[in-house]
């Protein structure tokens, strides 16, 4: 059975603490409420309805002598889970990672400091940019060129993460690269928590390189970008039709998978109107200039907040208009959806 232990309770050493700045989250501006269901509704309210985010600290903390597994999963070397690093695994997923430590043999140890860069979903372009690659730029202000511990990613999400570190980063890194199923012994751990709780609360330090990302890319002629989904479910029922519409409007359309880290910035940085279904491309609306106007068309059944964080931060003027699924039993979000386009031709209009 799995021993959860706070890293307060265990062999470790306070390397730094930041107060993360307090702000202000104005409320989304959201279309179609009623067909949010009730549970989804009030999983996002906390996100959503906060408004004043007080001052949060961000911490450092280096652990000796601990296991390492799943997606960031960091176990005493008494295989007791410390609680900070769990981030939103399920219990199924702590129960494989427990069993694996527990049965490994011939695990490779790692003498110089590193510093975990994982999290549960860290092979999303989302997850990476705003949860992820942040913890490095607090960590560079106190360490000394650690080993990165990084997930292995498909080929594409390889190259985000080494070129987002390069466009980002004060040096030169060494990484080591972890399978879900690997363990590896770490004899020092550095851990950042405090800079996001998925849904509930952003920091305003996930940015902190942002613009010197944008910076490096040059500008580009002002567009209407419109944001496409490949290989998805969740996508329009009416897609073609909405293209349409957009294309009437002057939008260009734009799959973010298709492209490089760097032209996803040109594009989003020249962008002054950005409309597409919410997912993990969306998340370069962080390169948009302030007051750009974003619309996310998102399922009615998606509890998710991420983007609103985002454009709050930004500075951007957010809308999101919501649907009804395909299925109308579904709880599921990953699915056709269909939105009504007069909605949409208003929200261009306004």
């Amino acid at each position: 059975m799995i021993e959860f232990i706070d890293i307060q309770a265990v062999h470790r050493l306070e390397v730094a603490t930041i107060l993360s700045p307090e702000f202000i989250m104005p409320v989304p501006h959201v279309q179609n409420l009623h067909l949010i269901p009730q549970p989804i509704l009030d999983a996002m309210r906390p996100g959503w309805l906060t408004g004043h985010h007080a001052p949060r600290p961000v911490t450092l903390t280096k652990l000796f002598d601990v296991f390492v597994t799943e997606e960031g999963l960091v176990f005493t070397a008494e295989k007791k889970l410390i609680t900070q690093s769990v981030t939103q695994h399920t219990q199924d997923e702590c129960h494989r990672a427990f069993m694996r430590v527990q049965s490994a043999h011939s695990v490779p140890e790692i003498r110089p400091s590193a510093l975990l860069l994982r999290k549960r979903g860290d092979h999303n372009y989302g997850h990476w940019l705003i949860e992820v690659l942040p913890k490095l730029w607090v960590a560079e202000q106190y360490m000394e060129r650690p080993i990165l511990v990084v997930p292995e990613l498909s080929a594409a999400m390889t190259h985000v993460v080494r070129d987002s570190i390069a466009l980002s980063s004060h040096h030169q890194p060494e990484f080591l690269t972890m399978r879900n199923d690997d363990v590896c012994f770490f004899k020092e751990l550095v851990m950042v928590n405090g800079l996001t709780d998925h849904g509930v609360y952003m920091s305003p330090l996930v940015f902190g390189r942002t613009d010197a990302m944008r910076a490096c890319v040059p500008d580009a002629p002002p567009q209407k970008l419109y944001v496409k989904r490949s290989n998805s479910n969740r996508q329009l029922t009416d897609c073609a039709d909405i293209e349409v519409m957009l294309n009437r409007h002057g939008f260009k359309g734009v799959d973010p998978s298709e492209l490089t880290l760097l032209e996803q910035i040109k594009v989003f940085k020249a962008a002054h109107i950005v409309v597409g279904v919410m997912g993990a491309g969306l998340t370069n609306i962080a390169f948009c200039s302030p007051s750009t106007k974003i619309i996310t068309l998102a399922p009615a059944t998606m509890p998710d907040t991420f983007f609103a964080f985002i454009a709050a931060l930004r500075g951007l003027d957010y809308h999101e208009l919501r649907g009804p699924m395909q299925e109308e039993q579904t709880t599921g979000w990953d699915e056709p959806f269909s939105i009504m386009p007069s909605q949409l031709e208003a929200l261009l209009a306004a």
